[in-house]
């Protein structure tokens, strides 16, 4: 199994179409059809089904799709690391976001750097703090953005200030409307939308307080959670940086008044990846526009 018969894999897997693949990879079909067979025998396994309109991916190519993708993917970026290294601060720069990071990034620092680097292009992965450590460890991912806590084992980091969550409350709440922040008793009847990061958090702190929560969703994405208090359903609680971003006049901000929710966002790499000009750069770029902040 090589690499060039890993993308003519993908290639006819997402097209469903031996034809269409060839055209898309501009080669032959005979050529493609060949390496497809060849992969087949080698594994052991029919990856496709062959159909009189085209073809559709067994179960056993459901499951190379994904280790496929991986390693054309590390594949793309070693070569381009391994490139840019010649030439220093140039190429490709894999930057991981998660949904909460939008009160801080883009940010000057970063707008100021990409200018004095224009041979810099930004390949933006957008996932949890979990999905994209995993994808720092596996190389998949220069850059991340990451909310504390974390494992920082083997990881460089630039931490942002700190913030506190807060509760972003429709604004039919007006008991509130005039209190700056809200106590945990504060929130037991009130429908929460909840961030998944953070259900321990409030799972230990509700039951350290001996309160019942009333959670009527929990999402992946803090955007969501404004979204749907935006829309009058429930009571958000996401970090501010993310609340002053996204929060409109139908709803009201109120910082959490206990210092558990103070939470963090920063900027990791790792350890191996520090040592490649372009990361260096761009990390040390962030860390002097910290320091004249």
């Amino acid at each position: 199994m090589n690499l060039k018969q890993l993308q003519y894999f993908l290639a006819v897997a997402e097209e469903g179409q031996m034809t269409a693949a060839a055209k898309r990879l501009h080669v032959a079909q005979p050529p493609l059809s060949y390496q497809i067979k060849q992969l087949e025998t080698e594994l052991g396994v029919a990856l496709f089904k062959r159909l009189p309109q085209g073809v559709t991916v067994t179960p056993a190519g459901e499951l190379l799709v994904g280790y496929a993708q991986q390693l054309t993917q590390l594949s793309a970026t070693a070569e381009n690391k391994v490139r840019a290294l010649a030439h220093g601060i140039t190429g490709t720069l894999n930057l991981g976001l998660i949904s909460s990071s939008a009160g801080v990034m883009p940010n000057q620092a970063l707008m100021s750097w990409l200018k004095q680097h224009g041979d810099v292009h930004l390949e933006v992965t957008e996932g949890n703090t979990y999905e994209l450590l995993d994808d720092l460890h596996k190389r998949l991912l220069d850059v991340a953005i990451l909310r504390t806590p974390f494992n920082r084992q083997h990881l460089v980091c630039r931490f942002f200030d700190s913030e506190r969550m807060v509760a972003v409350l429709p604004k039919r709440y007006q008991q509130f409307s005039q209190r700056r922040q809200l106590r945990l008793k504060d929130l037991t009847d009130l429908p929460l939308i909840k961030y998944r990061r953070f259900n321990e958090l409030f799972h230990v702190a509700f039951l350290e307080e001996a309160f019942e929560p009333h959670y009527i969703m929990t999402c992946d994405d803090a955007r969501t959670a404004m979204h749907w208090a935006d829309r009058q359903i429930g009571v958000a609680l996401v970090p501010r940086s993310l609340a002053e971003t996204y929060a409109s006049d139908q709803v009201l901000v109120r910082s959490l008044a206990d210092r558990r929710f103070d939470t963090q966002l920063a900027l990791v790499t790792t350890t191996e990846s520090m040592a490649t000009p372009l990361v260096a750069g761009f990390m040390d770029q962030f860390t002097q526009a910290k320091a004249i902040d």
